[in-house]
């Protein structure tokens, strides 16, 4: 039993080697004949693409037509320039109040004690004038003071002075171009009369 067995698998291994060796020993015939069916297959297919893709070229002129198109486009510009003149007028009436000397040279004269202001005397026009004062001592010399200023008017500014100390006589003051306007003497004095003239040197 155990012989017959042996047998039977001994067969299978057999007729198994058998089939690969077969396989082995005979590849070429087949192989030949599936490389020849193949080989003419492709060469089939590759004469039919060529057949297709052929093509012919034909000379082919093209025309192209442009349109150029200018616009010039100008601009005036125009300015209008008004000018409007307004004319306007202001009338000032000036009051010039005038104090008349008491001769054409003699401006004012006065006379006193102590402290007093003259009356007030105008000029026309740049002048040099000369002040003349007296003085009568009524005390010792050496209390008698005398002294005066010559003020701007409208401005209560004095632009000239002289003065007398411990004397007494006739004295002679100058004052060189006064401009125009509106004056007044402004005195004061200790222990004294006084007399005072003042004269427009021509």
């Amino acid at each position: 039993m155990k012989a017959s067995i042996y047998v039977i698998v001994l067969l299978i291994i057999g007729l198994i080697i058998g089939v690969g060796v077969g396989s082995i020993v005979f590849p070429q015939t087949i192989t030949s004949t599936q490389t020849s069916i193949e080989t003419k297959t492709l060469t089939e297919r590759l004469i039919e693409k060529m057949t297709e893709t052929r093509t012919v070229s034909i000379p082919t002129t093209l025309y192209s037509t442009s349109t150029l198109t200018i616009r010039q486009t100008l601009t005036l510009t125009a300015t209008k320039t008004t000018t409007s003149v307004s004319s306007s007028f202001l009338t000032i009436t000036l009051t010039k109040r005038i104090y008349p000397g008491e001769t054409e040279t003699v401006l004012v004269t006065d006379s006193g004690s102590g402290r007093k202001d003259t009356r007030p005397f105008t000029l026309n026009e740049t002048s040099d004038l000369k002040i003349i004062v007296k003085i009568y001592p009524t005390a010792d010399l050496k209390y008698v003071g005398f002294s005066w200023y010559l003020y701007i008017l409208e401005l209560e500014k004095w632009i000239k002075h002289g003065s007398i100390n411990e004397e007494s006589g006739t004295f002679e003051f100058y004052a060189a171009r006064i401009p125009p306007g509106n004056y007044y003497i402004s005195i004061l004095s200790a222990n004294c009369k006084w007399e005072i003239k003042v004269e427009k040197i021509t």
